[in-house]
């Protein structure tokens, strides 16, 4: 809606971004920087590459969709990011990058003695100025 564009100081993308195609990943990034005032700030995570639930699709029968996105049994989709592929589409968007880095972690069932090897892509980023971005062209 008009009365959101450039409305927020902060906005966040938590676990959203992956569950859409990748085709249409810089549309809803320049949308996320459309509804934020020049110098507000985005908080992303999402999946990260060779998480263990990505590993496992990998193996799974018709699961893959394209290159590093998969349908889960549930029917939801989701796509495994790079530190690149973020840092590529949102300073594409119009964003600089204050922090960008994986977040690994191993989670223990002690009732089962399983291990599930979690692979996160978090950052923030910063939406530039207009002028900024007009220099930098």
């Amino acid at each position: 809606p008009p009365e959101c564009i450039g409305a927020a100081d902060v906005t966040s993308l938590l676990f959203c971004l992956s569950a859409i195609d990748p085709a249409e990943m810089p549309t809803a990034a320049s949308n996320v920087a459309s509804a934020l005032k020049p110098n507000g700030v985005l908080v992303f995570r999402d999946f990260g590459r060779y998480d263990e639930v990505q590993l496992k699709l990998g193996t799974s029968r018709g699961k893959r969709v394209k290159e590093n996105f998969y349908q889960k049994h549930d029917g939801t989709k989701c796509f495994y990011f790079t530190t690149e592929d973020v840092r590529q589409l949102f300073v594409d968007a119009g964003f600089e990058v204050l922090e960008l880095d994986y977040i690994r972690r191993i989670y223990v069932n002690h009732g089962t003695r399983t291990k599930r090897r979690r692979v996160w892509v978090q950052g923030r980023f910063r939406k530039l100025p207009l002028v900024t971005r007009m220099h930098e062209k």
